[in-house]
């Protein structure tokens, strides 16, 4: 998404990286929707739309929706400012990522093509006499624990799927211009069928905190009216 030069953090190739991450958002701007992982659903939730998109037959990934057209962020502003109080880890961990590799595992890499442009002279260097400082080792378990909260979250979506719980809706909005703008392709879920679940199931999701995860996606979709709103706002 953001990502197209992207290479393996290595000590002697990177010797003078510095943990540095982007302050300006503006690499975002065309992120309509960003992925969340479960461990960012009680903050996700008081400001943006925590919805789940299909990735393939029967999976699904969550995601915060940013914007109600293909390409828009409706939460970077020209100047590259983020206007929200809570950012994505996904979007504050840049230009850093992970990438899967055999064996069901990952490394830590990094967009080559962002380091000039977000190093700040003052922070933590990654490096040092050709071993990782003790800011690169807690930044990358960081990272590394955030990519298992995204397959945990991964799971627990595809269970969701398995068990008939979600269905597919959509969000329109009338702009101030005449234009009318919808977004579809957003799965949510039903809130019937999951009343209706076997008690022993219920159950489990509570005592394992996967209910808590479902209801804060639930309260989650009133954002969805705030982000008609913004538009029709920044349209005006």
């Amino acid at each position: 998404m953001f990502y197209k030069d992207v290479a393996p953090v290595d000590a002697k190739k990177h010797a003078d990286l510095k943990l540095s991450l982007a302050e300006n958002f503006s690499f975002a701007k065309t992120a309509h929707a960003v992925p969340v992982v479960g461990g960012e659903f009680s903050n996700a939730m008081r400001e943006y739309a925590i919805v789940f998109a299909q990735t393939g037959e029967n999976v699904f990934a969550a995601t915060v929706m940013l914007g109600m057209k293909p390409e828009q962020n409706l939460f970077v502003g020209a100047d590259g400012k983020w206007s929200a109080q809570y950012i994505p880890f996904f979007v504050r961990r840049f230009p850093f990522v992970t990438v899967e590799v055999e064996n069901n595992d990952a490394v830590l890499c990094v967009e080559q093509g962002a380091l000039a442009e977000v190093r700040r002279e003052g922070d933590a260097n990654a490096f040092e006499n050709g071993q990782a400082t003790q800011p690169m080792q807690e930044f990358a378990q960081l990272m590394f624990q955030s990519r298992d909260d995204a397959n945990r979250t991964t799971a627990f979506i595809n269970e969701l799927s398995k068990q008939g719980l979600l269905r597919q809706v959509s969000a329109s909005a009338d702009l101030p211009n005449g234009e009318k703008v919808s977004m579809d392709g957003m799965w949510v879920v039903d809130e019937e069928k999951l009343r209706a679940l076997p008690a022993d199931v219920t159950a489990a999701w509570v005592k394992d905190g996967r209910m808590a995860l479902i209801y804060a996606h639930l309260f989650s979709l009133v954002n969805l009216q705030g982000l008609v709103e913004k538009l029709q706002q920044q349209t005006a």
